[in-house]
């Protein structure tokens, strides 16, 4: 971190109250913002996509972050690449189009060219001393995994990737995600600060109050006892709820169905989760009537009623169903802007016919508008004079996690 970032936060972390909602400058500062840059969101692993936006060789879409735009590209068959936005000349984008095909990476501005791997192929009347090979595009780490595209923009050597996501392989293998197509996606942009979009996200406190569609879906008691963490509930609502997970853990698995929770502890690196629950009784799928709106996913012979929950960091989550699954992506892109993006998944064989687009995305397109409210809502009341940092209830203990983590990153920066 700047020694102006590194600062703000040594003054700011100690006056922290746990149990409490964060001090003002948490959510407005652009020290803070700049510091959660460098000590956060630039070494975790973000899912940028799925590997369908890019099927053709050139194919390419930018992926937006702070004041960062990463061009990630299909070399070829068999690899992705990623490449910060900027030309290796004087810094000009060479990229801007949301996306395109590109045979080579040209830049606009006085045509040095790049190829698909990120080496300098031209770069006209420069010096006889002028090394082409030291002038590639700048490269961001990319993995690809099960379908989703990863990338860590950090100089460093990031957290080993498999070692950290290896063990998520089954569910989503289950639920098809590398083999699935894009049905719908959405943006719902919000002006707020990230970590108010991330906890909005992990708490179901709210949602008697804010989401009637989102309630409708599920059983009060799973609203109640689960939240949005398998921690997050009351202790003795969550108790009295386990029975019947178990029961309907015993039932999924027979049907193939890889069961287990990922619930990590704020020491972590990532904060991952893996959720898995039933549906309401009597609804095949979260949709208004409950009734499925496209064929199973991946590997499934017949439905299980449930549905996933799938974090792989605050900034990517998974919703899934056994007919469709959405990936959602919290990106930062200042002290007070977030994109929020939605992208519904289907079977990859799902012909449009077969397909309700209404009905899939009904609930959650609800939800996610009703959410961008309540969020902007909530940042502007904290840029209030009178906000004081408020209490936590009993059904924010996924918060307080969140919260713990968040600090816990800049004594490991």
């Amino acid at each position: 971190m700047t020694i102006a970032a590194t600062d703000t936060m040594r003054r700011l972390i100690p006056s922290v109250k746990l149990g409490y909602s964060l001090d003002q400058e948490f959510y407005v500062s652009d020290a803070v913002f700049k510091a959660d840059m460098d000590a956060i969101i630039s070494r975790k692993w973000l899912v940028a996509g799925h590997i369908s936006r890019i099927p053709n060789k050139g194919d390419y879409f930018l992926f937006k972050v702070g004041a960062e735009q990463i061009i990630v590209i299909r070399e070829n068959e068999t690899s992705v690449r990623a490449f910060f936005n900027v030309c290796r000349h004087r810094g000009s984008t060479i990229c801007s189009a949301e996306s395109g095909n590109a045979p080579r990476l040209v830049c606009p501005y006085h045509a040095w060219t790049f190829g698909l791997d990120g080496a300098l192929i031209s770069a006209r009347l420069m010096p006889e001393d002028f090394n082409k090979a030291e002038n590639s595009l700048f490269a961001c780490h990319v993995r690809v995994f099960h379908g989703l595209i990863f990338i860590n923009m950090s100089e460093d050597t990031p957290d080993d990737f498999d070692a950290t996501f290896g063990d998520m392989g089954p569910i989503l293998a289950y639920q098809g995600i590398d083999t699935a197509r894009i049905a719908y996606a959405g943006s719902y942009p919000t002006t707020a600060n990230w970590k108010l979009v991330v906890e909005n996200f992990f708490e179901c406190y709210h949602c008697v109050p804010s989401h009637p569609e989102f309630c409708s879906m599920h059983a009060p008691e799973t609203l109640v006892a689960v939240g949005a963490g398998p921690s997050s509930g009351p202790a003795d609502a969550i108790a009295d709820f386990a029975p019947k997970v178990k029961a309907w853990e015993d039932k999924a698995a027979a049907l193939g169905r890889p069961v287990g929770t990922i619930d990590e502890a704020p020491e972590s690196s990532h904060l991952r989760l893996l959720m898995q629950r039933m549906n309401k009784e009597g609804r095949a799928s979260e949709t208004q009537d409950g009734t499925a709106p496209a064929p199973l996913m991946g590997k499934r012979t017949a439905p299980d009623g449930g549905r996933m929950h799938l974090s792989f960091s605050p900034f990517s989550q998974i919703v899934a169903d056994d007919h469709f699954a959405i990936l959602f992506q919290f990106t930062p892109r200042g002290a007070l802007e977030t994109d929020v993006e939605m992208i519904w998944l289907v079977n990859g064989d799902a012909t449009e016919d077969q397909v309700d687009i209404e009905k899939m995305t009904w609930g959650y397109h609800a939800t996610t508008t009703q959410d961008k409210v309540i969020t902007e809502n909530n940042q502007t009341g904290i840029k209030s004079s009178r906000y004081q940092p408020g209490r936590y209830s009993d059904q924010e203990g996924s918060v307080m996690k969140f919260q713990k983590w968040y600090l816990n990153q800049f004594s490991a920066a």
